[in-house]
C-alpha cells in the first residue's frame, strides 16, 4: 500500500488533481475537512514543492461551501502551514469566498 510520503512529486500531483471530481462530490465528501490538517501536515514532512503542489492541486475546490471556508480559514490562522503552503491556501479560500459570495447574489 503506497502513503503520499512513498509517491513522488509527479505521482502525487497526479493523484491530487484526480481525486476532487466534482460529479464525485458526495463521495468525497468525508475528506473535505481532513484536508486542512493533513495538508499542514504533509507540506511540513515533505517540504515547499510538495506544499505548492497541494495547495494547488490537492485543494477540495469543487466544496464551495461555507465549512470549506471556515475550515480553511482555521487552518491558516491555527495550524501555522509552512509559507508555500500558506501562499497557496491564502489564494484558494480568496477563490472560494469569491465563488460563495457570487452564488448568495
Amino acid at each position: 500500500m503506497f502513503t503520499h510520503d512513498d509517491l513522488s512529486n509527479y505521482l502525487f500531483i497526479a493523484t491530487a488533481r484526480g481525486f476532487w471530481q466534482p460529479e464525485q462530490a458526495d463521495l468525497v465528501r468525508q475528506y473535505v475537512p481532513r484536508f486542512f490538517e493533513d495538508a499542514v501536515t504533509l507540506a511540513a514532512r515533505r517540504g515547499p514543492a510538495i506544499a505548492d503542489a497541494t495547495g494547488r492541486w490537492a485543494f477540495p475546490a469543487h466544496a464551495v461551501d461555507a465549512d470549506t471556508l471556515r475550515s480553511g480559514e482555521r487552518c491558516l490562522s491555527d495550524a501555522d502551514p509552512i509559507p508555500a503552503l500558506r501562499r497557496k491556501l491564502a489564494d484558494q479560500l480568496d477563490d472560494l469566498g469569491r465563488a460563495l459570495r457570487v452564488r448568495q447574489a
